[in-house]
């Protein structure tokens, strides 16, 4: 027989299990007393060692013999100036005259601050500072290596030159060989007829060549003349001049171009431009030539303060050959602090601190973001928001107070002319004052191990006014839902005190509310009803209690302690009946039906309409814990409401035949140790025996790089008679789709990569992508086709390619972005391990 507990609740059996091993403790130490043997007297406790106890290692006594204790890392000394180091030299032999030459055969080495000279036979001379080395000559430096027959160097002006040298720059895993290497400092190295590649010697599938190339280690950077770029010995690219980083900090220049092609736009090549302004701003000038349509020129600035931060980006392009127009967007976004005060932890507002926001964002047409997007996402957007606004936190005795205010307006495309989209009400302006009493962070107890929960009645209040304004502009289609008004003025006044009582074995939380609404309302026509306020309470109670067992019998299949936790919960909501079938609808929605939805206290979104309740929902979960870790390997959900009176309000006027029970939801999840995961969601009405939703989702990913998954989303609408100006709807499937998408290795080189989506209601594929990566030692390959039905009328083709050079540069147009979108799970190929300081260690 299975027994559950209450989770670490007063009824566990663990505080009788402490208590006895405690007595037992008790008197076993009084044997131990008589023991002869004497352990060493204990240091003084610190903070310290107290703290570290979980790791320390108790030594064994050695009778008096000296212990070292071992060091278990590395450690970097401070730099020395080199007019302060030592010289150190070695060798097979030595001879010379004492203060004017000194000659070192065999195996012979000079080293001085971090620097290494070995060669064959090295003859220094002390007057002029210049050592000779000749046969097998190496200098090092920090990751810096060069190899060659001969060379002369000044040790202390660290200045020099190589014949024939190959050298290798392990910061950026680049190597190559030239005709002769002049090091004009410690820094700084010119090569005369040189090779440049970050391929290894056994597979030199790219490099490039120069005429002359210095490279600045101090100022991380490459500069050459005549460049010539080779791949498999094939020239492709020529510059007279060229400068380029040699590490990932930023620097102005020209970026690497980026090429495709797209059904909408043809031939489609931007060549952008960094401009590294400061630390805490920089500018991408992205200029972009389309075969189809001209030339368009695109900006983006970004900007980084200690009290704000944000970016403003836009493109232009003067003239549309397609379409005859000037086609232009904007975007701004930026987060103020105008108090002065610094943010807390995460950006989170201090007590008392002022803020402001704004997110602007407009384009010139209905068809910008289908024409010029280069991401999906961008494609099928709909909607963009022009918004300000500002939130302040009062301070003193009014400290549990903020107020807020903003502007909101819309700018709604329709892209499809056989669908149109709803446009909301702009808001110009809504302002808003709200007060908690419980508006500090949890915070930890003393331990650090717990959270200290605040205790006490949970009081909130807020006020609301909000300004709707609609105008039509002879797009009456697109108005919004219960459309009456050109107008109106909205006041909300909403309170709520609750008394929770939380316990590690059950809570339970009496809540009561009220929310009045007052509307002021100018009509589209004359004679229309006035609006409709309304004043309505509600009372609720929240419970839920927690059970949990060891299930020994899922270690053997887990490999590992797991917990077993049922969790049973009834919430009561009772909201009076109050017809609203005449007040206005300006931001409201039905919130749907799920798993989250049924255990509210509306069934609507938004500040215009509050159901009518009196309803029990009861549910249950239970959960498959890791006992060590607390990681969520599996749950199950199952719940169902119950309506004592049947809900008259809808969200579009009254309900004729409303319902008194609800249909059973289920979900559940399951994480078999990271390789397989599956979730599922299901919504079944008892009355038509039937499924009238379905999701289920799963995927598998066994190893990094190698991902499958799964989608399919079903749903039925049930028939709805008339009510309100809502018209009656037929039973329908209104939504039967499925995702299959995935990236698997073919070799240690070869990736594919792939997503079909697919709607059988329309029997039409709603996107495809197939994709390739090809990944060598010092370069990768990535191609991409993608299809996208943006509308009923639109099909999208895009192809996309690049081809990166490790630590020098890529060309093309990069997937990624359109892999990341398209396939959960999906890693791009796996970056270099950056080089170690110790990597070249002498």
């Amino acid at each position: 027989m299975s027994h559950y507990r209450l989770r670490a609740g007063p009824c566990a059996p663990l505080l009788n299990t402490v208590t006895l091993r405690l007595m037992l403790g008790v008197a076993l130490s009084q044997f131990a007393l008589l023991s002869s043997a004497q352990a060493p007297a204990p240091l003084a406790p610190s903070s310290q060692s107290l703290s570290n106890a979980a790791n320390a290692i108790l030594i064994p006594d050695r009778g008096g013999v000296t212990v070292l204790k071992l060091d278990d890392q590395l450690r970097v000394g401070k730099p020395i100036e080199d007019g302060k180091a030592l010289t150190f030299t070695s060798s097979d032999s030595i001879d010379g005259v004492v203060d004017r030459e000194m000659r070192l055969k065999g195996r012979a080495q000079i080293r001085r601050n971090g620097a290494v000279l070995k060669a064959d036979e090295i003859k220094y001379d002390p007057d002029s500072d210049v050592a000779n080395l000749v046969g097998n000559t190496e200098l090092s430096k920090g990751n810096a290596s060069f190899k060659g027959p001969k060379a002369r160097f000044k040790v202390d002006a660290r200045e020099g030159e190589m014949d024939s040298p190959i050298y290798e720059l392990k910061d950026n895993r680049a190597s190559g060989t030239a005709n002769k290497l002049s090091i004009q400092t410690a820094d700084v190295f010119v090569f005369d007829k040189a090779t440049y590649t970050t391929c290894t010697p056994e597979n030199l599938d790219w490099y490039f060549t120069a005429s002359t190339l210095e490279i600045d280690n101090e100022q991380k950077e490459m500069v050459g003349t005549h460049g010539v770029m080779r791949f498999f010995d094939v020239p492709i690219a020529y510059v007279p001049y060229f400068s380029a980083p040699t590490s990932k900090e930023r620097r102005s220049g020209i970026l690497a171009p980026v090429a495709g092609y797209s059904s909408r736009n043809g031939i489609d090549i931007t060549q952008p431009y960094y401009a590294n302004i400061a630390p805490n701003r920089d500018l991408l000038l992205l200029p972009r030539v389309m075969g189809q349509r001209g030339v368009q020129l695109g900006a983006k600035y970004q900007f980084l303060d200690q009290q704000y931060a944000g970016t403003l980006a836009g493109d232009y392009l003067p003239y549309d050959r397609k379409t005859g127009t000037d086609r232009w967007r904007y975007d701004w976004q930026q987060r103020q602090n105008f108090s002065g005060a610094l943010l807390g932890m995460g950006g989170i507002p201090i007590a008392g601190a002022w803020t402001g926001y704004a997110n602007v964002a407009r384009v010139s047409d209905n068809l910008y973001p289908t024409d010029f997007s280069q991401s999906i996402a961008g494609a099928v957007t709909s909607q963009f928001r022009q918004e300000v606004g500002t939130t302040k936190g009062l301070t003193g005795s009014l400290s549990n107070w903020n107020v807020s205010a903003r502007a909101l307006t819309f700018q709604t495309l329709q892209p499809d002319p056989t669908v149109t989209v709803q446009s909301p009400y702009n808001i110009l302006p809504n302002v808003n004052a709200s007060y908690s009493n419980r508006l500090t962070p949890t915070v930890a107890d003393a331990s650090g191990k717990y959270l200290a929960l605040p205790s006490g009645p949970v009081t909130t209040f807020s006020t609301d006014y909000t300004r709707f304004s609609y105008n039509v502009n002879s797009n009456l289609a697109a108005a919004p839902a219960g459309y009456l008004y050109s107008q109106a003025d909205r006041t909300v006044i909403k309170g709520a005190m609750a008394l929770p009582q939380i316990t590690p074995g059950y809570y339970v939380t009496p809540k009561v509310s009220f929310q009045a609404n007052n509307y002021a309302a100018t009509s589209v026509t004359l004679g229309a009803p006035p609006p409709q306020g309304f004043a309505i309470p509600t009372l609720s109670l929240d419970s839920g209690l927690s059970f949990e067992r060891d299930a020994a019998e899922l270690k053997g299949f887990f490999g590992r302690d797991m917990l077993l936790t049922m969790e049973p919960r009834a919430y009561y909501v009772y909201t009076p009946y109050q017809s609203q079938a005449m007040t206005p609808l300006f931001d409201t929605s039905d919130a749907g039906f799920g798993v989250t939805q049924i255990f509210s206290e509306n069934t609507f979104v938004g500040n215009d309409r509050i159901s009518d309740n009196n309803k029990l929902t009861g549910g249950i979960t239970s959960r498959m814990i890791e006992a060590g870790t607390g990681a969520e390997r599996a749950n199950v959900t199952l719940a169902q409401r119950q309506s004592f009176t049947a809900q008259k309000v809808g969200l579009n006027g009254n309900i004729i035949n409303p319902s008194t029970y609800s249909d059973t939801l289920g979900s559940g999840s399951i994480r078999l140790l990271g390789n397989f995961s599956a979730d599922m969601f299901g919504q079944y009405n008892t009355q038509l025996n039937k499924f009238v939703q379905t999701t289920v989702g799963g995927s598998w990913r066994p190893t990094p790089g190698r991902s499958l998954n799964f989608g399919y989303r079903n749903v039925w609408t049930p028939p709805t008679q008339s009510f309100g100006p809502t018209p009656a709807t037929l039973a329908q499937t209104t939504t039967d789709q499925y995702n299959v998408s995935g990236q698997w290795p073919l070799t240690r080189e070869v990736s594919v990569l792939g997503r079909w989506g697919y709607d059988a209601l329309s029997t039409r594929t709603l996107n495809t992508l197939v994709a390739l990566e090809w990944m060598r030692d010092c370069w990768t390959f990535r191609g991409a086709y993608s299809q996208v039905l943006n509308t009923s009328q639109i099909t999208t083709t895009q192809v996309l390619f690049q081809i990166e050079f490790r630590g020098f540069g890529s060309a093309g147009s990069n997937p990624v972005d359109i892999m990341k979108l398209n396939i959960p799970g999906y890693l791009p190929t796996s970056k270099p391990i950056p080089p170690s300081i110790y990597e070249n260690y002498q």
